[in-house]
C-alpha cells in the first residue's frame, strides 16, 4: 500500500491472538485472504457500500492495528466498526469468565488464556455463504469450494487500486443471478448445496440492508439451512453470546474429550455465555 493510513483499535481487555489468528488460518481461502502467522497479519479486500478497500490487519495482545490507503474518515469509521466486530474487541471478558471459570472445564484455560474472545466473519454475507459450503465436510473441503467461488465469481478490484493479487467475495446479486447448474458445476457442489448458495444470494440481494445478517426465521427459510448453521452463524456472525451449536462435530468431540460425563446440564450451565464456552472449546481443537 502506498500513503498508508495506521489505525489503531486496542481491545477492551485482553486479546488471545495466538486463538484468533488459528480460527483465521482454519477458514482462510485461497484467493481471498493471505495470512502471516509470523506477522500476524491479514490482507483482503472488503466492501464497503459498494467499492472495494484493501485493508492489513495486524493482531496483537492488546487488540489490532488497520493499514489502509484510504483517507475518508466515514471509510475508516466503517472499518474500524467491522473490525471490532470481527474480533470481538469491544467485549468486557470479566464476567464472562468469571461465569465460565466456575466450570473446572474452563477454570484452567481462562486463567493462562483470559483473552479469548469470538473471532467472527468479517461481513454477513461472506458468513452464510462460507458456512454453507462447510455445511457437514471438513474444513478443508469448504475452503476448496469456497477458493473456486471466488475464483469463478470473485473480482479483481478496479484499475487505480492497489493490486494485492486477491478477489473480493463474490457480490449476492452476482450469484443471485448465477443459475443453480452453473454455480453446481464451477464450485463443484451438489445440486442441492448450490440451491442453497443460490437461496441465501437471492435472500440478501433482495433486502434492504444487505449488509446485515438477515433474521433467523428468513435464513431458516432457505433451503438448506437448518439448526447448525443458524446457531453457528449466531456465534460467528451475529453478536449473540449465548448460541451454542449442539450438533457441531468439533464441539462435541472436544467436549468428549475433556469431559465425558459431561450432561445437558452442565452445558445449560454456561448460559447466558454458551458462545464464548463454544469458541473456548474450539480454541482447543486449534
Amino acid at each position: 500500500m502506498s500513503d498508508v493510513l495506521q489505525i489503531r483499535i486496542d481491545a477492551n481487555g485482553p486479546l488471545d491472538r495466538d486463538t484468533a489468528l488459528g480460527t483465521l488460518a482454519a477458514h482462510a481461502v485461497d484467493g481471498l485472504h493471505r495470512l502471516d502467522p509470523d506477522t500476524a497479519e491479514l490482507t483482503r479486500w472488503i466492501d464497503i457500500h459498494g467499492e472495494p478497500y484493501q485493508i492489513v490487519v495486524r493482531l496483537d495482545p492488546d487488540g489490532a492495528t488497520v493499514s489502509t490507503a484510504t483517507h475518508d474518515a466515514g471509510i475508516n469509521t466503517e472499518i474500524t466498526r467491522r473490525v471490532r466486530h470481527w474480533f470481538d474487541l469491544d467485549t468486557d471478558l470479566t464476567h464472562v469468565n468469571a461465569h465460565l471459570g466456575a466450570d473446572p472445564l474452563f477454570a484452567e484455560q481462562i486463567e493462562w488464556r483470559p483473552g479469548i474472545r469470538i473471532t467472527r466473519f468479517h461481513a454477513p454475507f461472506e458468513a452464510v455463504i462460507l458456512t454453507v459450503l462447510g455445511q457437514q465436510v471438513s474444513l478443508a473441503a469448504g475452503r476448496r469450494f469456497a477458493a473456486r467461488l471466488v475464483a469463478a465469481y470473485g473480482v479483481h478490484p478496479a484499475a487505480g487500486h492497489q493490486n494485492s493479487g486477491l478477489r473480493c467475495f463474490p457480490a449476492p446479486a452476482v450469484l443471485a443471478a448465477t443459475p443453480i447448474d452453473e454455480l453446481r458445476a464451477a464450485v463443484g457442489l451438489t445440486g442441492a448445496r448450490a440451491r442453497t448458495v443460490h437461496e441465501v444470494a437471492v435472500l440478501f440481494a433482495e433486502a434492504d440492508d444487505s449488509a446485515a445478517l438477515p433474521a433467523r426465521t428468513d435464513l431458516h427459510a432457505v433451503f438448506g439451512v437448518g439448526p447448525w448453521t443458524l446457531d453457528y452463524l449466531a456465534i460467528r456472525a451475529g453478536t449473540d453470546p449465548d448460541a451454542l451449536p449442539a450438533t457441531d462435530a468439533v464441539l462435541r468431540r472436544t467436549l468428549t474429550a475433556a469431559s465425558p460425563d459431561a450432561d445437558a446440564a452442565r452445558v445449560e450451565s454456561w448460559s447466558p455465555y454458551r458462545s464464548y464456552a463454544a469458541s473456548r472449546l474450539w480454541a482447543q481443537s486449534l
